[in-house]
């Protein structure tokens, strides 16, 4: 069985599933250590010198990474030799989108991101609300849509994401959006699932929302667009 290796964020992992898959998954090695040992990582992160991955939230995204049929195993690295190293994305990161970037890394065609490759046991549809809402406040530059969208929107959205997040989003944009707390990552992915549509910026709550081609308006990140994925039922802005 072939072996990976992940040392990105949360966001980055989701985005290299699909290259996983299409190199026939397999068990996934994730660093706790956040990339402080590989090359690439201290290349892209000089300042930080490794990414927030850490072993809580190893275990944080573990549960929704083994629902996916091609992810045998979730196992924190400890230097293992792997066969395929993942962290090898950052090296294409120039492309249009992190998965490509993944896909492009191992020579494969870029269509392997056109199909969902997330899914769960459970979607959680909440009965009113059928969109899904996420602001957080990095990567965040268009303020204006909101203003749009909110007015004739606000009563069917409810907003998923950390506390504060929702606590900012209504302080700046003045509406009272339902809050839906997820405690695990699982939890949010399973809300996510069960809305008709996906508003928010990029985020973990994108990827997952992508990983499962939903329907969604992404607030793009114009000083960094890496996660535009052109494809029916996305709109960018």
């Amino acid at each position: 069985m072939r072996t990976f290796k992940h040392s990105g964020d949360l966001g980055d992992i989701i985005f290299a599933l699909p290259a996983m898959r299409a190199l026939g998954g397999g068990i996934l090695y994730l660093d706790p250590a956040g990339g402080e040992s590989e090359p690439l990582v201290r290349l892209c992160l000089p300042t930080e010198g490794r990414t927030k991955l850490t072993a809580a939230t190893i275990e944080s995204v573990r549960p929704l990474l083994l629902l996916q049929e091609y992810v045998a195993d979730v196992r924190v690295w400890s230097g293992e030799k792997v066969d395929i190293n993942l962290d090898q994305f950052r090296a294409h990161i120039s492309a249009p989108n992190l998965a490509d970037s993944h896909l492009r890394a191992f020579g494969l065609p870029t269509s392997h991101r056109d199909s969902a490759w997330l899914r769960v046991d459970v979607p959680l549809p909440q009965a009113g609300f059928p969109i899904v809402i996420n602001r957080t406040v990095r990567f965040a530059c268009n303020h204006e849509f909101w203003e749009d969208f909110l007015p004739t929107y606000y009563r069917e959205a409810l907003f998923v994401g950390f506390p504060k997040e929702h606590e900012f989003f209504e302080f700046t944009f003045g509406f009272p959006i339902r809050y839906m707390p997820t405690p695990t990552i699982l939890d949010l992915a399973r809300v996510i699932a069960g809305g008709e549509e996906f508003a928010g910026n990029p985020s973990l709550a994108h990827a997952i929302a992508e990983g499962m081609k939903k329907n969604k308006t992404l607030e793009v990140y114009r000083l960094l667009p890496n996660v535009v994925f052109p494809r029916p039922g996305a709109r960018y802005v």
